[in-house]
């Protein structure tokens, strides 16, 4: 097949999107109720019947210029590499891996990059039946995308970790389809994700097409409201090409697709009791969608952040996608380990640096329990960075004709995870100075969910100063203790105090945990924070001299060294002594000595008391063991208790 390839339209900054669908929440949907009750929410988009997943093998060609690409490429003529899809160029001996923290990979002069990046070309061949309605959905494209099926073009889209979808029903035959990627390097939209990792390009996540009905499900709400009696009423929106819908759960039955139920009572969502209903939405004989609700009530008053009408404190960590060999194209299985890693080590919360994760992730965080900031594909570092001739921290977030773009992320972020309860604060992004970029797409969350805070640590360096909460990185303890006797300034004042990074988990740290700790817990202000970061990004190398490599291991003309070598764990998961250090710092249960022979014991959690928790102790004196033994009390949440 032929193909007349774009070699503009990511550097045209009108078009950041074409023919893209609207945003929509993720789902996976079943042609009957039975067939996902043979499968779990983590593996459904596998074995659904509904799906078909395009993940595996890909043909590939790589160009190292846009420019050597043929004007027109002619498939069956062409020799072909294999690459296997999810993953990126650069893990496979295609470019260049670099490990760059603030700056960008090319001269600063928005909206314009470089005229001759580097594209992959991948190809897949694929067998299908038509139906009524045939959507291919990507889940992450690093760097921006063309989409072509069987020699015409669909659409493109920017955007590397937000799904875009594009309706191909009219593009597809019966039989053997052709579907082409044409994976641009860069784009005007990379000005938006300048974030501290290894730059790397390529599909890396998951790719399947959905096969629907005439009648069939496209979107849905789920959206929760607490009354004073303690009950809460759920608005549902069902959207799609139906006549009539029966909605399940525990709690309810309705065959409304757009109704309030009222009244219900509930055990609520919490991240210490991460109770979740589960949903079934049905079109009689046609579709089946599982989904889960959770309740919960988030208010700001004054300067308390408050879930559940408890004043939570966030024990987190920052989670980037990041594998020592994979790269980006972190499994399932990779992103379950690392949460259940984060609950074994005390974590509570977790901050999707710099960007959505996978959406299933988020139905872990679900499941596990774990408050979430969902985090936009949104950072502009590069301004912040050398030379300082061309230091401007608000330069793109400033310029009002960048507000499309900006808002194009942060919607897409929304719609597709708004049913989640874990989301416990959204994020406009990362590191981008601000505010008028990011006022309007503050404007658009508080109209669509006012419901859920909003964080954005980089506004304070705007007159803006803050949004829903007062966000800081790394403010000093002695910072903390003005904050608390209020001399700090009025700026500090009248909002929660949230550190979205607030201790670097770099060569022998993070240090001072325990300091910080004591200061989260003396003040209802502060909201806590999320250690930066989870884990170490270094890439094996089983011929390099220490087996993991990071910043000018590879040969990189521009690179930041070693750090991207600045987590609590290892590429492998191993804990470093900053893991084992925060498990302790961020111990459910504390203890105190008070004097004559008397501990006081605190339950530091605000929902669930200490009966999961098997209390041990053991008295040294001198260096021998005077006493030991079990402590069989249970302490109520946020209660102390003297043994």
């Amino acid at each position: 097949m032929k193909y007349n390839i774009n070699k503009k339209i990511h550097a045209e900054f009108s078009v950041f999107e074409e023919n893209k669908l609207p945003a929509r929440t993720y789902f996976i949907p079943f042609s009957r109720e039975n067939a996902f009750e043979k499968t779990d929410y983590k593996n459904e988009r596998y074995n659904s019947d509904r799906v078909t997943v395009l993940s595996g093998e890909w043909d590939f060609l790589y160009y190292e210029k846009l420019s050597e690409i043929p004007n027109t490429l002619d498939t069956d003529n062409t020799s072909f590499d294999k690459l296997n899809v999810p993953s990126t160029w650069q893990r496979n001996g295609y470019d260049q891996i670099a490990y760059i923290n603030t700056r960008y990979p090319f001269p600063k002069k928005p909206p314009h990059i470089p005229e001759d990046v580097a594209v992959g070309i991948y190809r897949k061949s694929v067998a299908l039946k038509k139906s009524y309605r045939q959507i291919i959905s990507f889940l992450g494209v690093a760097g921006a995308f063309t989409l072509y099926v069987n020699s015409k073009y669909v659409g493109y889209s920017e955007g590397s970790h937000n799904t875009a979808e594009f309706d191909i029903t009219d593009f597809l035959i019966d039989g053997e389809n052709e579907i082409l990627v044409v994976n641009y390097k860069w784009c005007n939209g990379t000005y938006l994700e300048c974030q501290d990792m290894f730059r790397e390009n390529g599909i890396f996540r998951d790719v399947y097409i959905i096969n629907q009905e005439e009648k069939h499900i496209d979107d849905f709400l789920f959206r929760p409201s607490k009354n004073a009696d303690g009950t809460y009423d759920l608005k549902i929106k069902i959207d799609g090409n139906f006549d009539d819908v029966d909605i399940y759960c525990d709690l309810f039955t309705t065959n409304e697709s757009n109704t309030i139920i009222k009244n219900l009572k509930v055990n609520e969502w919490t991240a210490e009791t991460p109770n979740l209903y589960e949903v079934t939405i049905k079109i009689k004989d046609v579709e089946a969608i599982r989904t889960y609700i959770g309740f919960k009530d988030i208010k700001i008053d004054g300067e308390v952040f408050l879930f559940n009408e408890k004043p939570i404190k966030m024990l987190g960590v920052n989670h980037h996608d990041t594998h020592m060999t994979k790269g980006y194209a972190v499994s399932l299985d990779d992103l379950e380990l690392d949460i259940k890693l984060m609950k074994e080590y005390n974590c509570n919360s977790v901050r999707t640096s710099h960007y959505p994760p996978d959406p299933v992730f988020l139905t872990m965080c679900d499941m596990y329990g774990l408050y979430v900031v969902d985090e936009a594909d949104i950072e502009t570092h590069g301004f912040y960075a050398v030379p300082h001739s061309t230091y401007n921290p608000n330069r793109l977030s400033n310029d009002i004709t960048w507000a499309s773009h900006y808002l194009d992320r942060v919607q897409r972020m929304y719609e597709r995870d708004k049913n989640h309860p874990s989301i416990t604060m959204w994020s406009l992004g990362n590191e981008s100075g601000g505010y008028k970029c990011q006022d309007v797409c503050y404007d658009f969350l508080k109209k669509a969910n006012p419901e859920i805070p909003v964080h954005y640590e980089g506004v304070n360096r705007s007159k803006r100063w803050a949004y829903d909460v007062v966000s800081r990185m790394y403010a000093t303890q002695d910072l903390m203790r003005k904050i608390r006797k209020g001399t700090a300034g009025n700026k500090y004042k009248g909002k929660p105090f949230f550190q979205c990074e607030y201790a670097h988990a770099m060569g022998n740290g993070p240090g001072g945990l325990e300091e910080y700790m004591e200061l989260f817990y003396s003040s209802k202000q502060f909201m806590g924070g999320c250690i930066w970061e989870w884990a170490d990004h270094g890439v094996y190398d089983e011929n390099a001299r220490y087996k993991w490599t990071y910043g000018g291991d590879h040969n990189e003309p521009i690179h930041d060294g070693n750090f991207c070598v600045d987590g609590l764990f290892y590429p492998d998961r191993k804990p470093s002594s900053g893991a084992l250090e925060m498990k302790v710092c961020y111990r459910p249960i504390r203890a105190q000595y008070i004097g004559s022979n008397t501990f006081e014991l605190k339950n530091t959690r605000c929902f669930k008391d200490s009966s999961d928790i098997e209390i041990s102790y053991e008295i040294i004196d001198n260096g021998s063991v005077a006493a030991s033994g079990k402590i069989k009390s249970v302490i109520a949440p946020q209660t102390r208790k003297k043994i």
